[in-house]
């Protein structure tokens, strides 16, 4: 979890502190204070209460701890606001509830908890970008130990200026298993004497924290806090400058800067060289790739009330960074309520959306939204046709173009395809038309404006592979054909195949990458194949929905158990390629719909989804063990279960995959 610093106004938050009654400290009793984890944690317990940091749930007459009860992210945030201001270290005030009202709606963050989390993002506790970790469908998350400490060690940063986390390691032993940004505020706490390690020396930072264990942190702040003297809060920031780094219709944030500065209630004056803008238009500048330098005026609460944008002319190094592809779509896919999707080619390379309206769509000259497309798809599904398309990202390597045309599905078997080395091409640029000579058969191009062309992966015309056969260059060629056999599409390769060139099939059975070298290995069906720079290997590895594209996320893919078939090119005894998919996926559940489910690595710690068809859902395995789990034998009896869903308790599972990334069948067990 990553946080970011945020401007600072002169005052905080104002609202009710607890989303239940608190019980008055004089008469502070748990009926279920045995049920502590260790011997002695209900002193702490009871002082967090008679401080009123913590508070019990009232069920027939009597008030309950519930000591081993996890702890969300949502609550230690109401903890941290709470530290605060009965610490005196800062004040209430209503204007910061406002002004974040918005954010809090757009993450469904429950209405009882926007004071705390105003105030946390207020004072830079938390960050925008980490809201959308907090709940999960109507369920808030739980907090680890690593997590809690991040929110609550800043908290003591916001307090007690004077307390700076800077530490680049800890002293636990499972200091490697300490998210980075974490281990700063983990070392500041234990320093403090507010959080230490368990028996073996270890923090376990990926634990869920509970109940008992929040109190004894809290209680231990709160002794810090108070002993500490109060520092007077920064005024207005007034003004503030630099290169936009992320912005959107609510926020702008800067370059080199952690600070993210929002929109006042009453809207901003925009201008945009030197002419009366909109945040609409910014933002769609921004998401196309141009390079934004702002000047920000502030008000008392310093949020932006006017502001002065320059947009360099960006158009010739967009057209230098877009990257073009093209193939066969084989999927489409879109959410309609969240405005994002993605699509497939050649079943291989996925490219997701963002938002479905940035994309541009033409299929057979035809303008259409993506929705449109979608339905297009499924109709050429039902026809027995194909939507050949080529697509273009820009610079970021985002979505931004589909263009295609419908063709029939056999025009795209690749076994009628045309293969083998050039040994002719005529071309005549008056007349457009050309051939080309493969062995001892020549096949001619109509149209040489119209053929598709493509040398070592990037587009060119016609009149460049006649160059480059002028030239005496070896060309290597994959030619399509339409039904009169006139040649539509030309896809050239100009390297020969390497005569020490090997292949090798099979699971993937280690993997070891030194980052600071860039080299790897990786292990095969028994044997060991390296590479001494892995980002010249590409990598193409079907993961559910999405790819592993890189050395990094195969390295954390396999640390996470997944089980990975796989195709491995060697050239010159290096590793050069590795494609294929991912059968076996484990995971913690996070989310969930109704075609697909999100699993949490263990190691990488990123939210990966796997999705099966919704129409056979009773025909997917389902096994699961656990408590008040009933009787679940496939998808469907999950997903019903999965509806009134509120507990905490983590549901670990393994998904068995097809070749394409569909979820076959489901094994798990609820701790």
């Amino acid at each position: 979890m990553k946080y970011h610093k945020i401007a600072k106004p002169i005052a905080f938050a104002l609202a009710a502190m607890l989303a239940i009654p608190p019980v008055s400290a004089s008469a502070i009793t748990f009926a279920d204070i045995n049920q502590a984890p260790w011997p002695g944690a209900e002193v702490s317990i009871n002082k967090a209460a008679e401080l009123k940091l913590v508070v019990g749930e009232t069920i027939n007459g009597k008030n309950y701890f519930k000591p081993k009860d996890p702890v969300s992210l949502t609550q230690t945030c109401q903890l941290a606001y709470k530290l605060l201001l009965e610490t005196g270290k800062a004040k209430a005030d209503a204007s910061a509830q406002e002004k974040w009202s918005t954010v809090m709606n757009t993450y469904k963050i429950q209405s009882w908890a926007h004071p705390a989390v105003s105030f946390c993002l207020e004072e830079g506790i938390i960050s925008i970008s980490d809201l959308s970790g907090f709940i999960s469908g109507e369920v808030n998350r739980s907090a680890t130990r690593e997590q809690a400490a991040e929110i609550l060690g800043r908290a003591l940063e916001a307090g007690v200026p004077s307390k700076t986390a800077n530490a680049t390691s800890t002293i636990f032993k499972d200091n490697a298993s300490i998210s980075k940004d974490a281990i700063p505020y983990i070392a500041l706490l234990n320093a403090e004497k507010i959080v230490n390690g368990d028996d073996l020396g270890k923090f376990n930072p990926k634990s869920t924290l509970n109940r008992t264990e929040t109190a004894v942190m809290v209680t231990n702040l709160y002794n810090v806090l108070k002993g500490a003297a109060t520092t007077v809060k920064p005024q207005s920031l007034g003004t503030q400058s630099g290169t936009i780094n992320d912005m959107n219709s609510l926020y702008v944030n800067f370059e080199h800067s952690n600070a993210y500065f929002l929109y006042a209630s009453a809207g901003a004056t925009i201008t945009l060289n030197g002419s009366t803008s909109s945040v609409s238009e910014l933002v769609s500048l921004f998401k196309e790739g141009s390079k934004i330098t702002a000047t920000l005026t502030l008000d008392s609460n310093n949020r932006i009330t006017k502001l002065v944008a320059t947009s360099e002319d960006a158009e010739e190094e967009k057209k230098d960074d877009e990257k073009d592809t093209e193939g066969t779509l084989t999927k489409v896919k879109y959410d309609e309520d969240d405005g994002d999707g993605y699509i497939v080619i050649n079943k291989t390379s996925t490219y997701k959306v963002d938002d479905i309206d940035d994309v541009d769509v033409e299929i057979d000259d035809d303008e259409m939204d993506f929705e449109e497309l979608f339905d297009l798809f499924e109709e050429c599904e039902d026809n027995d046709e194909a939507i050949e398309v080529e697509v273009t990202l820009n610079s970021k390597g985002e979505l931004r173009k589909i263009i295609g045309e419908v063709v029939d599905a056999d025009d795209e078997d690749s076994d009628d395809a045309i293969k083998g080395e050039v040994s002719k091409i005529t071309y005549d640029e008056d007349d457009a038309e050309g051939s080309v000579k493969v062995k001892s058969t020549t096949y001619e191009v109509e149209d040489t404006d119209d053929v598709s062309v493509k040398i070592d992966g990037k587009t060119k015309d016609f009149e460049t592979l006649f160059d480059l056969y002028e030239d005496d260059e070896y060309l290597y060629v994959t030619l399509t054909l339409d039904k009169d056999d006139y040649v539509t599409k030309i896809v050239a390769s100009t390297e020969e195949e390497s005569e020490d060139e090997e292949e090798a099939e099979g699971e993937i059975e280690s993997v070891t990458w030194k980052e600071d070298k860039d080299t790897g290995t990786l292990k095969v069906d028994g044997d060991t194949y390296k590479s001494s720079d892995v980002e010249d290997v590409e990598i193409n590895i079907i993961d559910g929905t999405s790819e592993i594209e890189d050395w990094e996320a195969l390295y954390n893919a396999f640390k996470d158990k997944k089980v990975m078939d796989v195709t491995v090119v060697i050239e010159n005894d290096e590793i050069v390629e590795i494609e294929g998919s991912v059968k076996e996926a484990k995971g913690v559940l996070t989310d969930w719909n109704d075609d697909s489910l999100e699993i949490e690595g263990n190691f990488s710690d990123n939210e990966f989804e796997y999705e099966f068809d919704e129409d056979n859902a009773d025909d997917i395995d389902v096994d699961i063990d656990g408590s008040n789990m009933g009787n679940i034998s496939d998808m469907e009896d999950l997903l019903e279960f999965l509806e009134d869903y509120d507990d905490d308790d983590e549901i670990k599972v393994t998904l068995t995959l097809d070749k394409n990334g569909y979820i076959t069948e489901v094994v798990g067990e609820r701790e």
